[in-house]
């Protein structure tokens, strides 16, 4: 089923109005490392910054004058270079709040896309993160303007997503959503839209049984969500025992592989790839040589992590005999920053 969804999702990249032409795509290596390793193999050209920033802020910015641009990025730029997400501050009754905005620039055209996600600044989403110290420090390097909105490719899909925590009249929410490249329009992987207190609602990521997700505690007892790509959204694992859940507590550094850029491990390493990475960071860039040849692991967490990829394939007849003369150069630099 997996290799009939990543054959499918190739298919439809072919077919789609994305790009100004058509592409050669093969399909073996799109089995082999995903989609977006092989559009980063295209080297597909990209319109520079300056002039997408230019673009929108005249031509959606002087309509729109009570906000103001805060930023602007490629958002899956493998993909489509001409997409981008902006941010964008604004207040709402004197409330400061953030939006995140999709545009699609095509020939110096601009299509405004739905909202991503949106924000607004509050006390009672301050003491939320406050008492989930947990949570705060697993998102705090993918907070945007030190607000209540995180950027970052949380299922390893490939695709960057935006978890906000939404305040407002009709009730408070927590999603997780992201833009789909092929079909051009917002996508929401997880809701949780109640009308709760944020005094009592709890969550984090944990690793679970193989799997990485979201440890929630709803109403009385704790439930798991993880994410299925067959169905392409967070769904809750039924199986899951709040009596474990409730045992279980997620890692600061369950998000260390940000930053890892798995494709380099294609060619011999230099020092400068693994300067700035934690500890943490390093025994995954470590163990993603092994990964990338099959073996399984001990530890759940480099389990679930990989699980989590495309790429990997799960080799019951591994050995490290497996392992190429790179791998070997690789593994060896490593461990020299390891033990810095």
């Amino acid at each position: 089923m997996k290799k009939y969804l990543v054959i499918s999702v190739a298919l439809a990249l072919l077919s789609t109005q994305l790009f100004a032409f058509t592409p050669h795509i093969n399909k073996g290596r799109i089995e082999e490392i995903g989609v977006a390793q092989v559009c980063a193999e295209m080297r597909i050209p990209e319109m520079e910054l300056d002039l997408a920033r230019e673009i929108i802020i005249k031509e959606f910015g002087s309509t729109h004058q009570s906000q103001r641009l805060l930023e602007i990025q490629h958002y899956a730029k493998l993909l489509n270079p001409n997409l981008f997400v902006t941010f964008w501050e604004e207040y709402e009754n004197e409330r400061k709040c953030i939006e995140a905005i999709i545009f699609l620039l095509d020939n110096k055209s601009i299509r405004k896309k739905p909202m991503l996600g949106y924000t607004l600044y509050s006390n009672s989403l301050r003491n939320f993160l406050f008492a989930n110290i947990s949570l705060a420090s697993q998102l705090e390097s993918f907070r945007l303007y030190n607000g209540y909105m995180f950027y970052y490719d949380f299922n390893h899909d490939g695709l960057p997503e935006l978890l906000y925590f939404e305040e407002s009249g009709t009730g408070n929410s927590i999603g997780i959503g992201h833009y789909d490249v092929l079909g051009l329009k917002m996508k929401v992987l997880f809701d949780e839209g109640l009308y709760f207190d944020w005094s009592h609602i709890k969550l984090e990521f944990i690793n679970y049984k193989g799997k990485q997700g979201i440890r929630f505690y709803s109403i009385d007892k704790w439930i798991f969500y993880y994410y299925d790509r067959i169905q392409q959204k967070y769904v809750q694992d039924k199986s899951a025992s709040p009596e474990e859940l409730e045992q279980i507590h997620g890692s600061p550094d369950f998000f260390a592989e940000a930053g890892i850029d798995y494709l380099k491990l294609e060619r011999p390493l230099v020092p400068a790839d693994l300067e700035g990475f934690s500890k943490p960071a390093l025994r995954i860039w470590r163990n993603a040589v092994y990964a990338r040849r099959g073996r399984t692991f001990k530890s759940e967490d480099l389990q679930a992590l990989f699980n989590e990829y495309a790429w990997y394939k799960a080799d019951k007849d591994y050995s490290d005999a497996k392992l190429s003369g790179i791998d070997r150069v690789n593994i060896k630099l490593i461990q020299e920053f390891e033990r810095k």
